[in-house]
């Protein structure tokens, strides 16, 4: 058993391949998962043997327990209360759910808490084995990019998954490994957990600073924001957070310099790889994770033994926070202060942007939780059903994106709440909202009463030099680490991914396990054999649909990520036959069916490809981007108008952004032409102006209903306003006129303004640049200022009448609204020159000749 989680230990957050699988961290949930129900099995086993059964008795066991019910009886609730349509995806969302609440949650809080050691002294762990073993390792690892083996282009797994270097260094390290932990104390493991986040945070700072070790190239997924071997930084610094208390409070208890500066070498680079995550959530939570030792009379008595060292560690973890550099990898990187000062940009203010203004990381977030809060006030009681929030969050996002426009460009495909509170909430409502303030509430109340205890006692002795000798500080680092994940995910996600909640948890699990065993709280009793049986027999069962289901779905992912290269390397025909075979390992996944669908469009197979859409629907019912495509091909290729228009109203309502579903629902609405069919067609149209006010088939086709409705005003208002965005669009004026007509409405001042413009656009086509024109072009600005056109007419006679300033100003700003346009480019170009700022006119040229290679005009500018 020791073993056994001594691997999971280091190979779930270590391991991960870098191609693979899309995510990389893939791997590891699929092993830890499975390893997990072969622990779980293992203990059932044991049990099967023993005549009686012994186990800790946890405050958490009853908290447990109403959790398990929340989420059965919100899920089974919404299961039945929601249409057929979405039962499938509803099963799926909810069985990947069930197996980490089960597996990944449970199940590790359960392995933890019952582990046979109670709480020794740590002074006989072998630090220096440990220390060697980091450094062996880690510059094993250090000297991969030279001993790798090739790439290989194979479609086939194996090939990507094999390397004899990297599996010689593996199998070293978990020798290493098994013999270091060999005696299955809590500190043995401990120091593993230790090891295997400082081999993480030494990876994510060399990430931080442009040094990789695995990948081929420097990767920048999250700009400068590290992610280690964890995929994500959020999931890398919440990993440190629950780590950093039980470093600090090993630090404290070594005995020699010499170990101090191990344990402060291990705290330093937890601080550092938190400060290259950027995470700000997480810095909270470290922060909060700290806070707990101080309670300790033990720890605060330890701080005071040599100052001087702890004076420079302190010293070197100040300076580490005020003095992080920039990271050198491109894209987003901003330094920490940077990081910190960016929240003023949430609020307004001085430096920190306009009052009112969009700041995408808090007012995202602000949009999630008013989903989050809108899908639990549905059903106060039981929430909108347990691991249900991914597949609703996307309609609930849709309404708030029509009716709020303040979040139309932050939409998102949320897979959590990013607050705690919420995602308990959000789903289980106020059953499981219960549970979890009864199991937390259990958690800090059962380490508190062991604080007061123990003082208590050290009262009674009150002996100089012995303050705090009996306090729980083991079980207080690990209850500090939980703590300190807790703060972090009232804003953060990693509580619920695999690496981060298998430290998260098995801290919780341990803190209280060494807590129970303390206070002597076990319980025992002789079991029958119906029972020993029953749960080895339940235990296999587990084992047996875990491995199947993980496997499955490890196997599906590695070859989904062989056909998505494939496809995109244009090659439908294969990555269909690869996308297939995923789907046999594992039909509920959503990426994979969709690919696959997309696999069969391309290959002209309309019914297959429809097939895989509903598949993917199945698996997930909770994406646009399915419906839209089912959509196009029922109406393009299959001649299912009714089923398409159900599709892109679908596709409509989860995603109101999308011009093209718009404009294609308004299209097939209005080709079907019944009343109804013609004011939703209107509505979505009008949606669509709004959304796209330059989108000429919107307006044009919007005009032209109102127009045959015998709506002249509403129709003019529609021509009127393209027109002030493109006076020299013939056929909206054409439109407009016949409106006025028909409807018998005196003519605007438009149309004259319209005269005058056609009046420049011949005066410029016959070459005629006098002042006269110029007069034309500055009139044509004023009647129109929201257009493009008239802007860039100005802008060339501006220069051409030596104006270089004015010309300059109206032309970046017409390149600003069309980055495509060369001449406005060039003639800007040339505005730049003359005003002496040669730099940025030699860059406009050279975008010129980027775009149009034989301009003999900007290569002559150039010279």
């Amino acid at each position: 058993m020791t073993a056994l989680l001594a691997a999971l230990h280091v190979v779930a957050p270590l391991l991960f391949f870098t191609d693979l699988t899309r995510n990389p961290y893939f791997t590891q949930i699929a092993v830890l998962n499975i390893g997990l129900a072969c622990a779980l099995a293992l203990s059932a086993a044991r049990g099967l043997k023993a005549e009686r059964w012994s186990w800790v008795s946890t405050p958490l066991d009853a908290p447990w327990v109403l959790t398990f019910f929340a989420a059965a009886l919100s899920w089974s609730y919404a299961y039945w209360t929601h249409p057929a349509f979405y039962r499938p995806s509803m099963t799926s969302e909810g069985l990947r759910a069930a197996f980490f609440l089960v597996l990944n949650s449970w199940g590790v809080y359960v392995l933890a808490a019952q582990r046979p050691d109670s709480d020794p002294e740590p002074m006989d762990v072998p630090i220096g084995g440990w220390a060697a073993f980091a450094l062996a390792w880690g510059a094993a690892w250090a000297l991969f990019p030279q001993l790798r083996g090739m790439p290989s282009a194979s479609n086939a797994v194996w090939p990507h998954i094999w390397d004899p270097y990297g599996a010689v260094v593996w199998a070293a390290g978990l020798a290493a490994v098994f013999l270091l932990t060999r005696r299955g104390r809590t500190h043995d493991l401990w120091h593993l957990i230790l090891v295997t986040g400082f081999l993480g945070a030494v990876y994510g700072v060399f990430q931080y600073f442009g040094v990789e070790f695995f990948w081929p190239r420097i990767l920048n997924p999250y700009g400068g924001r590290s992610v280690s071997t964890f995929g994500n930084p959020n999931f890398m610094s919440s990993y440190m957070v629950v780590l950093l208390p039980l470093a600090v409070v090993y630090y404290l208890h070594a005995r020699t310099r010499l170990q101090k500066g191990a344990y402060a070498l291990v705290v330093l680079a937890i601080e550092a790889s938190l400060l290259c995550s950027l995470t700000r959530s997480s810095w909270a939570g470290a922060v909060a994770s700290l806070v707990p030792l101080a309670f300790s009379a033990r720890l605060r008595r330890l701080a005071k033994e040599d100052p001087e060292f702890h004076g420079l560690v302190a010293a070197a973890a100040v300076a580490l926070a005020l003095f992080w550099p920039q990271s050198s990898v491109q894209g987003y990187a901003p330094t920490v202060f940077q990081r910190l000062y960016e929240m003023k940009a949430a609020f307004g203010g001085a430096g920190g942007g306009a009052p009112g203004a969009t700041y995408s990381p808090l007012h995202q977030r602000y949009l999630i939780w008013l989903c989050a809060w809108t899908m639990g006030a549905e059903n106060p009681l039981t929430g909108k059903g347990f691991g249900l929030i991914e597949l609703f969050y996307p309609f609930y996002q849709g309404h708030f994106l029509a009716t709020l426009e303040a979040f139309r460009t932050l939409r998102t495909h949320a897979n959590n709440a990013h607050n705690e509170l919420l995602e308990v909430f959000s789903q289980t409502g106020i059953v499981g909202l219960g549970a979890a303030a009864l199991m937390w509430t259990a958690f800090f109340r059962r380490v508190w009463s062991a604080l007061a205890v123990s003082r208590e006692a050290d009262a009674l002795r009150a002996k100089p030099g012995t303050e705090g000798e009996s306090e729980p500080v083991w079980a207080l680092a690990a209850a500090a680490g939980a703590a300190g994940m807790l703060v972090d995910n009232l804003l953060n996600v990693s509580v619920h991914f695999a690496v981060p909640g298998l430290v998260f948890w098995w801290q919780a699990g341990t803190a209280m396990g060494l807590l129970s065993r303390r206070e002597g709280r076990c319980a025992s009793f002789v079991p029958p054999a119906a029972a020993r049986y029953g749960a080895a027999l339940l235990a296999a069962a587990l084992l047996l649909v875990t491995a199947r289901h993980w496997g499955g779905q490890w196997m599906r992912e590695a070859l989904y990520f062989n056909g998505f290269k494939t496809m995109h390397r244009g090659d439908a025909g294969k990555a269909a036959e690869l996308l297939e075979r995923a789907y046999a390992w594992h039909p509920r996944e959503v990426n994979t069916n969709y690919e696959l669908g997309n696999a069969y469009a391309r290959s002209n197979l309309f019914e297959k490809a429809v097939w895989a859409y509903k598949e993917a629907l199945a698996a997930n019912a909770g994406y646009d981007e399915i419906y839209f495509n089912l959509g196009t091909l029922e109406s393009l290729k299959l001649g299912r108008r009714d089923e398409a228009l159900a599709h892109y109203a679908m596709s409509w309502a989860i995603n109101p952004m999308s011009a093209g579903t718009a404009g294609n629902y308004a299209a097939l609405l209005m080709q079907r032409g019944t009343p109804e069919d013609r004011a939703e067609a209107e509505r979505v149209l009008a949606w669509g102006v709004g959304l796209e006010p330059a989108n000429v088939n919107f307006a044009m086709t919007l005009a032209g209903v109102r127009a045959s409705n015998g709506r002249w005003e509403e129709a003019e208002a529609v021509y009127t306003g393209l027109l002030r965005r493109q006076p020299n669009f013939a056929a909206a004026e054409q439109g407009l006129r016949q409106a006025l007509a028909a409807g018998k409405r005196p003519a605007p001042p438009l149309l004259s303004q319209l005269d005058s413009f056609k009046g420049l656009e011949e005066r410029i086509a016959r070459r005629d640049y006098g002042p006269e024109t110029l007069a034309l072009a500055r009139k044509g600005c004023a009647d129109f200022p929201q257009s493009i056109v008239a802007l860039f007419y100005l802008g060339n006679l501006e220069l051409i009448h030596g104006d270089p300033g004015g010309a300059a100003e109206k032309l970046s700003r017409v390149v600003a609204a069309d980055p495509g346009n060369v001449g406005a480019k060039l003639n800007l170009g040339q505005s730049l020159k003359r005003l002496g700022r040669a730099a940025e006119a030699a860059d406009l040229f050279r975008q010129v000749l980027a775009a149009d290679p034989n301009n003999a005009m900007a290569r002559q500018e150039l010279k």
